[in-house]
């Protein structure tokens, strides 16, 4: 049955596309399941790199599909069970991840794109905090994810104003690492994606968690750790192979070791 995504893999890329355009891929229970398993292998899969999360048609996520809520539904064990814990896995991927955000983003699908560790925006994406006009509050990682990126004033005008924030709005303010033309937005996504791919992974993976230690860390505790860092990489086959190109004047082969 379709759980409305498509997987592909580009050489070390994995691609997780989210496929219900006809309702601007909104998720369903098993659409949740679908990523968050798909997620869940990207990061043990030694042979993917790094993992892209993009979307068909003219929207990113326009969050959950409420076709069948219902007032007294159990929202709690909606959000704890289907949404949270895929938004965690983006989150804690050991790879790099990137998202490719065109058109409306808000709810799961902006906790999900925010999770990642670059969100590259096209011109259409509209990212947005509709909350205000159900009387509910912003999920899905939204408190923690929005003030990483932005300021609690914008996070809040945010959450007040319920208005949507295009692409080179969203990339002007930090919500977004770049904004790109439509037509552009797949093919700048994906280059970067092949980059990382190429790129020292494990190196990689290791600064992606200082930069969080770091938010709470003194600058003498981040030169420690550094050093440290460096120390360890340099034992690796890694860095051999960089050292080795560099004095060859050829282009590394990383193996991610």
């Amino acid at each position: 049955m379709d759980n409305g995504i498509l997987i592909q893999r580009h050489d070390a890329v994995m691609e997780i596309r989210l496929d219900r355009p006809e309702k601007l891929n909104a998720v369903t229970p098993r659409m949740t399941e679908a990523i968050g398993a798909a997620v869940a292998d990207a990061s043990s899969d030694d042979g993917v790199r790094c993992l892209l999360i993009t979307a068909s048609g003219r929207g990113f996520c326009a969050g959950r599909d409420l076709s069948g809520a219902t007032g007294d539904e159990d929202a709690r064990a909606i959000l704890a069970e289907q949404m949270n814990p895929v938004i965690a896995g983006v989150h804690a991927c050991r790879k790099p991840t990137i998202a490719a955000v065109n058109g409306a983003t808000m709810g799961f699908g902006l906790g999900l794109a925010l999770a990642c560790d670059v969100v590259y925006a096209a011109q259409s994406a509209r990212f947005a905090v509709p909350f205000a006009r159900l009387g509910a509050a912003l999920d899905c990682g939204g408190h923690f994810l929005l003030r990483s990126r932005i300021s609690q004033g914008r996070a809040l005008e945010m959450i007040y104003g319920a208005e949507a924030i295009d692409g080179q709005t969203a990339a002007a303010i930090g919500l977004a690492d770049r904004c790109w033309p439509d037509a552009d937005l797949q093919f700048k996504a994906m280059a970067l994606a092949q980059t990382c791919a190429d790129g020292p992974t494990l190196a990689f993976l290791q600064q992606k968690a200082l930069l969080r230690r770091a938010e709470t860390m003194s600058l003498d505790q981040v030169l420690e750790a550094e050093a440290e860092l460096q120390g360890e990489l340099a034992r690796t086959d890694d860095y051999r192979e960089g050292v080795s190109a560099f004095n060859a004047k050829r282009k590394p082969v990383f193996r991610g070791r």
